[in-house]
């Protein structure tokens, strides 16, 4: 078998463990897998071939590094982002600034934010951030 046979093989193998992974990091090793086949098609010899394949893989999974980096961080990437301005309804406070709130037919554990008032009178109050499960409402 042709080297760049093998060279294609093996990036195919790794863009059908891509598959299973969703990391996208192997598919970045493929791509340098891919060229390094390339290169040997067009009979550059075998050292080459590696060094190619060494130089972008090693470029295309720093590219993927750095652009995951300057992704947004996952606290506002959350699934819960569309609840942030929503209204909620005290069920009972537990104390001076926690309550359970009944929001989306389900009863939630609540905190006051740092800067919200406690006022026993009020019954709606918006949602404010969100951490873990617990809604930080003002």
């Amino acid at each position: 078998m042709e080297s760049h046979w093998i060279w294609w093989l093996a990036a195919i193998l790794l863009v059908i463990a891509e598959m299973f992974s969703g990391t996208f990091y192997l598919l970045a090793l493929a791509l340098g897998l891919a060229a390094a086949g390339l290169a040997a098609l067009l009979g550059v010899v075998l050292y080459g071939q590696a060094l190619t394949a060494a130089l972008l893989c090693t470029i295309s999974v720093l590219g993927l590094y750095v652009w995951k980096r300057k992704a947004a961080p996952a606290s506002v990437q959350s699934n819960f982002s569309y609840d942030i301005g929503q209204t909620v309804h005290i069920a009972r406070w537990t104390d001076a600034r926690c309550a359970r709130v009944s929001y989306r037919g389900a009863e939630w554990d609540a905190q006051l934010a740092a800067e919200a008032t406690s006022d026993a009178a009020k019954q709606a109050w918006r949602i404010k951030s969100i951490a873990g499960s617990l809604l930080i409402i003002e």
